[in-house]
């Protein structure tokens, strides 16, 4: 590929931030030095579930790696966490006996405690430190110790380490975590020889001291932390101390939220305690909480690794390597560990006109998806931040189009490794490789891309990615010459795509076939190019230059005269974050008409909650200001004493990622005085949140209609959710969409004449009645029904997930909420903390 000078090419693999001035993943890489499951477990996903035997589920063996069994004589007694290949992680009451180091021996990768297991390693212990603040006389309390092996466990597939938790890392109420162990399977029940494993949310602070306070000697203590379910069934028991509670992080990894020290009795309820003899109550599972204690751990984990490391520390704070060619190696030797608290600097120069190629050769850098903790971080010659690497993937080649580039290194206190090793050298500008495909390449200047063999057709399965950064206060235009991509409806197969930032949740343009496309112009300095092929056909491929515009010289009127690009552009003024209505990417419909539609846009119905209990996704949901929700009041039928479990979560697409997410527990709910379980008239219920909401791109409120404002039949709105795609299958992932049209009232009440439900005034009906797969299904209840306004596009809440027949059933449509109804109703509620946005008066003047 043709390139001009002054480019920068940067090719990698693992993790990479880019973009000027900060940094952002282009990629969510799970952390590959901690926390991850070579088997990993489907999350229980049913409802009915809440209630099932103490110990749970026999797991897979090597399903959690970090488990390891204490072993008295070679009998199993307690649990324990792998938190690095010399340090175990259990409870301070597990390891009281003086002499215990002496018989004391510790065994991972252990399933079948009557079996030796393949992979299992067995080693001595060479020290117990308990926590100075565990009292034997209040067992609860600081009940944490550290074991250091005599000898290291080599990590595999069924030995791993668990990752330790971030300074100030939150556990939230109603998040469910995991605890495993050998422990009995019934209260007085034997101990079962197989791992087993539990879900367990976590119980606030708040739950947890009053539950405590209720047992004949109210624990009390600094470290405490609960998990169970107020009703009981499942929980942590005896033979399970010392053993993990596990959270998993929104990217992957598993988090030693706490350690297993105690509970009144084996998965008792604790509801109604006080109506109960002593010796029948029950508690929470009362774990250590490893936030509590982390600073004590660190400390002494540290403090053996810094004895390990070499004093290798920057030789030169911003030393200057001038040659033609070099190494850098950092510590000195692959075998020591780099010193925590290090901020290193090197520049590299090479002669004028020529370029440097860095190759590393090895690289070891504490992981973390962000690089926040230790990191190389590669600056082009004006200190523009080019990469920032870490984890132990080495970069692949690093290319730059100067003849300088400065290299930063720092470090945080916690976790160190082994540093980098690289040779650089100079290269002649002609030298340069093509780029982009099968790499990644990153572009300062202005240029041409083009697809790989151009103008010979291009391969199969194609990936290949351009960045391009344009200086301060200019705009990205990207014009093509020549374009002869696969065609097909949604351009799924083979397309050239552009997008605002380099995390692919806005997206510009996608393009594909036979037809020069308009030119795409950027809203921000930089802008993400992907190309991609599927395994069938190729043809000759693009063609295109891209150019730098400052903004104050961005006329769109001039360049309407070029062909078609009117159309290509997104002129609109950017809409403050709090106005409702307004979806953050713009919807697209391709097969709207069918069971659950599609799935949506990224963030393209920002309102969409999602209601939840234990983290299991319930109902749905729609903001309408940053403290107040509103959705269907049947969501609530029977789950009043799961109250303190309520979540909602806005910010969501795939229900399985947190990244954008927002999680607010509910301080009260609202249902409707009228609601009728069996009618479902009245089918409405408000939730006030205990924090408001932070609106930005992925999340903003929803516009309430007019008092008794009507929708017209045959208007065409659309509903969102998470629901079933039909009576057989499960939930969806990601937030689908389906565009329904509104049907005459009169009309629905036909289908439903024989079904107790009628349809009433507060209801609306919607959807394809004569033919079958095309409703909101189970899941979706109290999700949003917008329309959106015929002046100016904004949406507008007409309806909410209700009820109907069956999940898309020929003969009857979905029945929802009537929201213009209970105008009047919601604020009457929610006046004092803030009303909720009528249809908004936003104008451009621009």
């Amino acid at each position: 590929m043709p390139v001009a000078l002054g480019e920068l090419l940067l090719f990698v693999i693992g993790i990479v931030c880019l973009r000027e001035g900060n940094s952002v993943p282009l990629r969510l890489q799970k952390d590959s030095r901690c926390g991850q499951k070579p088997h990993e477990m489907k999350p229980w996903n049913n409802f009915n579930h809440l209630t099932r035997i103490v110990g749970g589920n026999q797991v897979k063996q090597g399903s959690h790696p970090w488990q390891v069994s204490l072993k008295r004589w070679q009998r199993h007694f307690c649990g324990g966490t792998i938190v690095s290949a010399q340090w175990v992680v259990t409870a301070a009451h597990c390891v009281l006996d003086r002499q215990l180091r002496d018989y004391l021996n510790i065994t991972a990768g252990e399933h079948d405690l009557s079996l030796v297991d393949e992979g299992e390693q067995t080693l001595p212990v060479k020290a117990i430190i308990k926590h100075p603040n565990f009292n034997p006389k209040r067992p609860m309390n600081y009940d944490i110790a550290l074991v250091k092996l005599d000898g290291a466990f080599n990590f595999s597939s069924s030995v791993f380490p668990a990752c330790l938790p971030d300074v100030g890392e939150k556990f939230e109420p109603g998040d469910v975590c995991t605890t495993c162990g050998w422990g009995r399977l019934k209260e007085n029940g034997i101990l079962p020889q197989v791992l087993h494993e539990v879900d367990l949310p976590i119980i606030g602070n708040k739950e947890c001291s009053r539950a405590l306070s209720t047992l004949r000697n109210p624990i009390r203590g600094d470290t405490l932390m609960c998990a169970g379910f107020p009703d009981g069934g499942k929980d942590a028991c005896q033979g399970d101390s010392g053993g993990p509670l596990l959270c998993k992080r929104k990217h992957g990894a598993w988090t030693l939220a706490g350690v297993t020290s105690w509970g009144m009795g084996c998965a008792r309820s604790w509801n109604d305690n006080m109506r109960k003899k002593y010796d029948q109550r029950g508690s929470p599972g009362v774990f250590t909480d490893l936030r509590k204690v982390l600073s004590w751990i660190q400390e002494n984990v540290n403090t053996d690794l810094k004895m390990k490391s070499s004093t290798a520390s920057c030789s030169i704070q911003d030393g200057k390597l001038p040659s033609n060619e070099g190494e850098l190696h950092f510590p000195e030797s692959t075998k020591h560990f780099y010193q925590n608290n290090q901020l290193c600097v090197w520049t590299l120069l090479v002669p004028e006109g020529m370029h440097i190629l860095l190759n590393f050769s090895h690289f070891d850098v504490e992981s973390d998806t962000f690089c926040d903790y230790d990191s190389l971080s590669v600056y082009s010659k004006d200190d523009r931040l080019v990469g920032r690497f870490c984890g132990v993937d080495s970069p692949l080649p690093i290319l730059v189009s100067s003849n300088g580039i400065k290299l930063k290194f720092v470090s945080d206190n916690k976790v160190s490794g082994t540093g980098f090793s690289m040779v650089y050298r100079a290269l002649s500008p002609d030298a340069l490789p093509d780029s982009g495909c099968r790499s990644l390449a990153v572009l300062f200047e202005g240029g041409v891309i083009q697809s790989m063999n151009y103008p010979e057709p291009y391969n199969n399965l194609a990936d290949c990615h351009w960045i391009v950064h344009a200086p301060e206060n200019h705009v990205i235009k990207l014009t093509y010459e020549y374009f002869e991509i696969e065609e097909n409806e949604d351009c799924s197969y083979d397309s050239v795509t552009a997008y605002e930032d380099v995390t692919k949740e806005e997206e510009i343009a996608r393009s594909c076939g036979f037809a020069v496309p308009a030119p795409v112009l950027s809203t921000s300095s930089m802008m993400l190019i992907i190309f991609h092929s599927d395994e069938t056909e190729t043809f000759g491929g693009f063609r295109a230059t891209f150019s730098f515009i400052h903004v104050t010289d961005l006329n769109i009127s001039a360049l309407n005269n070029e062909a078609a690009l009117s159309e290509g552009l997104n002129t609109t003024t950017e809409i403050p974050d709090d106005i409702c209505g307004v979806p953050s990417n713009q919807p697209r419909f391709l097969f709207s008409r069918i069971m659950g539609g599609e799935e949506a846009v990224p963030y393209s119905w920002p309102w969409q909650v999602s209601i939840q209990i234990s983290a299991e996704h319930i109902c749905g949901g729609a903001a309408l200001t940053k403290e107040w929700v509103v959705t269907a009041a049947h969501c609530f039928n029977y789950k009043e004493q799961y109250r303190d479990l309520w979540m909602v979560v806005a910010g969501l697409h795939d229900i399985t990622e947190q990244e954008h997410s927002q999680r607010r527990s509910v301080k009260r709910y609202i249902i409707h005085q009228d609601f009728n379980e069996i009618t479902m008239d009245s089918d409405i219920a408000l939730l006030q949140l205990t924090e408001p909401l932070e609106f930005n791109h992925y999340v903003r409120p929803v516009c309430l209609p007019e008092k008794d404002e009507v929708v017209q039949p045959s208007r065409v709105c659309t509903t969102t959710g998470w629901g079933i795609h039909n009576e057989d299958r499960e939930k969806s992932n990601k937030l689908q969409q389906l565009e329904v049209p509104i049907l005459v009232s009169e009309t629905c009440q036909n289908y439903y004449v024989n079904y107790p439900s009628k349809v009433t005034q507060r209801m609306l009906c919607a959807g394809f009645p004569l033919e079958e797969g095309k409703d909101s299904c189970t899941g979706d209840s109290g999700g949003p029904l917008v329309c959106p306004s015929e002046e100016s596009g904004f949406y507008t809440l007409s309806g909410l997930i209700s009820w109907g027949f069956g999940c898309g059933r020929k003969n009857y449509p979905g029945v929802y909420t009537n929201v213009a109804v209970f105008i009047d109703w919601i604020n009457h509620y929610i006046n004092n903390t803030g009303k909720a946005q009528g249809f908004p008066n936003f104008q451009d003047n621009s």
